[in-house]
């Protein structure tokens, strides 16, 4: 199958020099990659879907140098990087990934990507692994790296292992908690020009990624409200110093409005008709559908600037949408901070694939199962040794 990009031309843009760079400062990726490229892998197939950036090509092109057939898809086509894709699909792997994939795009995508059977699925969102277990085909093995994912995989009836790196502590605990904000936030003043200091900032779900955007906002001067629905959680934002709002308190009140619940849905017509004029919605849940921006679109509407839309609402409000309803920190091209805290991430998910590639999961009935915590502890102290 011949690969679905924006420009093939474009992989020119990325150098030798950059990707040097890159194993500096993501040196356990660069480890664990140099190790699976010397491998003989040429009897795997290995199916990837997930956000295609500059990250993806330490990740995957090691695998395609010991010799497995490698595809991948874009699980958020808004945060597709088009010059990764294209180096990606110049240097062996077959590549469904563009910026502004229509949603009919997006479902061939997973179509073409789920059409043949293969050995290792790695999934981020879920959608991948559903479309396997629904057409029926094997696969030895698949990892789930999102909320999302594990919300919709743990509904399957399984028929093969599935093992969730969501959950895993330094996912949940780290990057979620931490690194998406740390992400996040430069980015935000890097699209809008805003500074946090004295904001009103509502962040509606506070598990770990809310949690973590609820912190650093606090930490940069805003003046942050949550919206929960789980009282536990309601009381831990307490406890982090943020108010406690009913979720149309906070619209009303709030100049800067961040879904981060992993859930499609959660600010809808209704929702949105409540926001504050001129409210600022973000996104940094996996789920491009937090946010109705199908119903927005039906709004009158104008670009403002990379990534910022205004929708004139038919109650005399404006409402500015930042990059489309997709994670923001994703953003292509506006670089937040920290690319060095990817090297866990990246590592965690070459080590399960080749776990996997191993035959690490032969012993596994079909099921949902917690990645390997011998795995986890190894990288934990390989990025630890890192660091010294």
């Amino acid at each position: 199958m011949t690969s679905r990009i924006k420009d093939p031309a474009l992989a020119t843009q990325i150098t030798d020099e950059t990707l040097a760079w890159r194993e500096v400062i993501c040196p356990v990726t660069a480890k664990y990659g140099n190790y699976v490229a010397k491998r003989d892998l040429r009897d795997k197939t290995i199916v990837s879907f997930q956000h295609v950036l500059e990250d993806t090509i330490p990740t995957l092109l090691p695998f395609v140098k010991a010799g497995a057939k490698v595809k991948v898809g874009a699980c958020n086509p808004d945060s597709t990087d088009d010059v990764a894709a294209a180096y990606l699909a110049a240097n062996g792997v077959e590549v469904h990934a563009f910026s502004g994939m229509t949603p009919d795009e997006y479902a061939k995508s997973i179509d073409i990507l789920s059409s043949e059977p293969a050995d290792i699925v790695a999934d981020m969102g879920g959608e991948l692994i559903e479309a396997f277990v629904q057409k029926g085909q094997k696969v030895d093995g698949a990892l789930e790296a999102t909320t999302t994912g594990v919300h919709r995989v743990e509904k399957l009836e399984y028929a093969f292992p599935v093992f969730n790196w969501n959950d895993i502590a330094i996912k949940d605990r780290l990057h979620n908690r931490h690194h998406v904000a740390q992400e996040m936030w430069p980015v935000f003043s890097n699209v809008t020009g805003l500074a946090l200091y004295g904001r009103s900032v509502l962040v509606i779900g506070f598990g770990p990624v809310g949690r973590g955007v609820a912190e650093r906002a606090r930490n940069l001067g805003a003046v942050v409200s949550v919206a929960e629905r789980d009282p536990v959680r309601a009381l831990e934002a307490q406890h982090h110093g943020c108010r406690v709002v009913a979720l149309e308190d906070g619209l009303k009140e709030s100049a800067i409005i961040v879904t981060a619940t992993g859930l499609s849905g959660i600010l809808g017509e209704k929702q949105i008709k409540m926001a504050r004029r001129g409210a600022v919605l973000v996104n940094v849940g996996h789920s491009n559908t937090e946010i109705d921006v199908a119903w927005l679109d039906t709004q009158k509407q104008t670009k403002m600037r990379r990534y910022i839309e205004r929708f004139e609402l038919d109650n005399n409000r404006e409402v500015y949408l930042l990059n489309r309803g997709s994670l923001l920190n994703l953003a292509p091209g506006m670089g937040g901070s920290g690319k060095d805290l990817f090297d866990p991430f990246s590592a965690i998910l070459i080590r399960g694939i080749d776990w996997l590639a191993s035959g690490g999961a032969a012993s596994f009935k079909p099921g949902f199962y917690a990645y390997p915590g011998e795995i986890e502890r190894e990288i934990a102290e390989a990025i630890l040794h890192s660091h010294s």
